[in-house]
């Protein structure tokens, strides 16, 4: 389906062609002149809206482009929209300010994946917090890094939301950036988050700002409290089709069930991303300085949830009958094809935490 602002669009451009046409031919009337061939100033015309709007496979395919390019390898594209979606208080505007720290300092990686800005630019814009209070959290976060302040001249936050797509829009065209955070989607959009069509609509003009400036616009956005007892899904967000259908990468971030400094990074949605992104977490270590390191661990997507009493025993049911299966011989993929897991992780997972609990 065509976006309706596309199609407004090229409606006012064909409208303006016709003025100008009629305009010339009254002239060239007026002055005794032969009007010149209307077919073929309608066909000039008509080129240069095609011209404009549509791109040709074939040209595409000839462009040296070998894959997706992304910001942050192999998750976050170049520019589009994207989000980061959890639970009050699990970290997600510190993670995105880390995120944005790393780029400006140009730094080669974050949390174990590989940075690729081109700008070492990047704009947050805060909806919750102060200047005062993001100032007192960087300088937590640097002093635990060992870096300087003037390290950071590339980071500009925007805490006045008024007018946010023109100062973006302005912003950008001055200084081009590598991403614009955005903390956090639910106190910029004021309408109902039931009523799809109104968010795709709104974050329409989010995407369309990505592609003209060659940015990513990434959300923080909220799950709802019953998540915490669900497996890691890009349908924990609030009231979240018509905001997840909009976002060409999901991730969720989870607090361990169990270990108070340990998150989980899960990928939710991954439009571009192979399989073996989409079921296991990325552990990170949240430190006392409020930044996250890579533990290198992974961890299956079912094994997040909170614990629930009326499941262990079932659990523990499990655990047995994963047992009695390894010592008849077979294998953790075995187990897994047979059990119904997604992954022999989860196998090897649930026998090593049953070690670790004695």
């Amino acid at each position: 389906m065509l976006d309706h602002n596309f199609i407004e669009a090229l409606r006012a451009e064909a409208q303006e062609f016709q003025r100008i046409f009629d305009a010339q031919r009254e002239a060239a009337t007026a002055a005794n002149q032969s009007p010149f061939p209307a077919p073929q100033l309608e066909m000039e015309g008509e080129n240069s809206l095609l011209l404009k709007y549509l791109s040709n496979a074939a040209d595409m395919l000839r462009a040296p482009i070998e894959g997706i390019d992304n910001l942050v390898e192999p998750l976050l594209p170049r520019m589009g929209v994207a989000a980061l979606v959890g639970t009050s208080d699990s970290g997600k505007s510190t993670f995105l300010r880390g995120l944005a720290m790393a780029i400006v300092e140009g730094r080669s990686e974050y949390v174990g994946f590989r940075l690729k800005p081109l700008h070492r630019r990047a704009i947050y814009v805060s909806t919750e917090d102060d200047a005062q209070s993001v100032a007192a959290l960087m300088k937590r976060q640097i002093a635990e890094l060992g870096t300087v302040e003037g390290e950071y001249e590339g980071l500009d936050f925007i805490f006045d939301t008024s007018d946010l797509i023109p100062t973006l829009d302005a912003a950008l065209t001055v200084r081009p950036a590598d991403v614009v955070i955005v903390d956090a989607f639910a106190d910029l959009y004021t309408g109902a988050l039931n009523e799809n069509n109104r968010v795709r609509g709104f974050l329409q003009q989010y995407h369309a700002l990505a592609l003209r400036h060659n940015t990513l616009v990434l959300f923080l956005h909220h799950t709802s409290k019953r998540s915490e007892v669900l497996a890691p899904s890009k349908h924990n967000a609030i009231d979240s089709q018509g905001f997840e259908a909009k976002m060409r990468l999901m991730m969720e971030l989870r607090p361990d069930p169990e270990r108070y400094d340990i998150r989980h990074l899960c990928v939710v949605k991954g439009n571009y991303l192979a399989a073996e992104y989409k079921h296991d977490s990325f552990e990170l270590r949240f430190t006392e300085g409020l930044n996250y390191v890579a533990t290198g661990e992974r961890v299956p997507f079912e094994l997040l949830r909170e614990r629930d009493p009326e499941k262990e025993e079932a659990s523990s049911e499990k655990l047995a009958l994963i047992r009695a299966m390894r010592e008849e011989g077979k294998s953790l993929r075995e187990i897994a094809a047979e059990l119904g897991f997604k992954s022999h992780a989860s196998i090897k997972h649930i026998l090593n935490k049953s070690l670790v609990n004695g």
